[in-house]
């Protein structure tokens, strides 16, 4: 396997990992927050939102070889990143702005 293509591979799963990490942030931080009563709780949960979407972002829109020596592993890499940064809105989005505390 060659420098780009293993380089293409971490970029193929980093997008899904950003994610998941956000989830479990954003997710615990409603919890505790909830848990706790924090005054700044919704404060918290947007300052998490624009901090797992930015590395997304860039993941999703960052400059990428073209022609021939692009793979379509980067391709692959690319699309990915951009469903990882689509479901992140999708998913966390509601968690952000909904007032869930029961």
């Amino acid at each position: 396997m060659s420098a780009s293509n293993r380089l293409a591979l971490v970029h193929l799963v980093s997008g899904f990992v950003v994610w998941s990490l956000g989830f479990v942030l954003l997710y615990g931080l409603q919890a505790l927050g909830c848990a706790y009563g924090w005054s700044q709780h919704r404060l918290w949960l947007i300052s998490a939102f624009v901090a797992v979407l930015v590395p997304l972002a860039w993941l999703a829109w960052r400059p990428r070889r073209t022609g021939p020596e692009a793979s379509s592993l980067a391709t692959a890499a690319l699309w990915v990143n951009r469903a990882a940064l689509g479901a992140a809105i999708l998913v966390f989005l509601p968690v952000t702005f909904a007032s869930t505390c029961i």
